[in-house]
């Protein structure tokens, strides 16, 4: 990628003066931060600046492999290219299959079905099949792949027994999960992993757990310790006359009119 990328544009790092550390940290790890921030800023209530500087952002870091020099980041960049195309029909064919079925709100059309799985079926064929060319690092994207079957199969499996065993209300809606546990270990069979690459997943997969569960552990206890120290809730006052009249009248106008919104 890197040498393809010297052939198609001039990397910045060429220019005098300009240090391969500084241009990682001006074209790719500060727009990869401004990104980030942006996202979350757009998902709630964000200026109409991260409109604008979050896409330019996003943009900077697909082309990293052509305007950094080459290093482990850069092949972190490639390694995303190829996370994009797999999951775009992954994820697109997930969400068609999900809101064609018994959905109240935002029911997909007849063809939702069919699209769904014709894109999950071809995304899953690459994940198994497919090895990206402009990834340098084979053995990265193949350890890439192994670490989301193998999550995939534990996080399915956990919530089959989940679900099966201590969720009474969701035993019928379980199969899913158990069904995809399958698919995933079959899937993982098929894709071929040696035994020493398979014990390095486990171990990631265990870490990854792992670490989840203290920072989700973390968070809990630092909620318990703040609502611990909360002073006792004051008791309301009784609602006087003109509360109760004024909810008896709200009450009695959306019996009449049929749910009309009141302030």
């Amino acid at each position: 990628m890197s040498r393809f990328a010297g052939r198609v544009l001039v990397p910045l790092a060429k220019v005098p003066g300009m240090e391969p550390a500084l241009t990682a940290a001006l074209l790719l790890w500060l727009p990869a931060l401004l990104a980030v921030f942006g996202c979350f800023n757009l998902l709630g209530r964000g200026g109409p600046i991260w409109k604008v500087l979050t896409p330019i952002s996003v943009l900077l870091v697909l082309l990293a492999p052509f305007t950094v020099p080459a290093s482990g980041s850069t092949v972190a960049v490639e390694l995303l290219w190829g996370v994009v195309l797999l999951g775009a029909p992954l994820l697109l064919g997930l969400l068609l299959l999900v809101f064609s079925g018994d959905v109240p709100v935002g029911r997909v059309q007849g063809w939702g079905l069919p699209g769904g799985l014709v894109l999950v079926t071809l995304a899953l064929g690459m994940l198994v099949a497919w090895t990206p060319t402009f990834v340098e690092d084979v053995t990265l994207w193949d350890r890439f792949v192994l670490v989301l079957l193998g999550s995939c199969a534990s996080l399915c499996a956990s919530f089959f027994v989940l679900h099966r065993f201590f969720v009474s209300r969701r035993r019928s809606r379980s199969w899913p999960m158990l069904f995809g546990a399958v698919l995933a270990t079959a899937l993982l069979f098929l894709h071929g992993a040696e035994g020493q690459a398979g014990a390095l997943v486990v171990g990631e997969i265990a870490g990854i757990f792992l670490g989840s569960g203290l920072a989700l552990l973390l968070g809990v206890m630092v909620v318990w310790s703040f609502e611990r120290n909360l002073p006792e809730p004051e008791s309301l006052p009784p609602p006087s006359d003109h509360d109760l009249e004024r909810a008896a009248a709200i009450v009695a106008r959306r019996l009449h009119h049929g749910g009309a919104s009141d302030e």
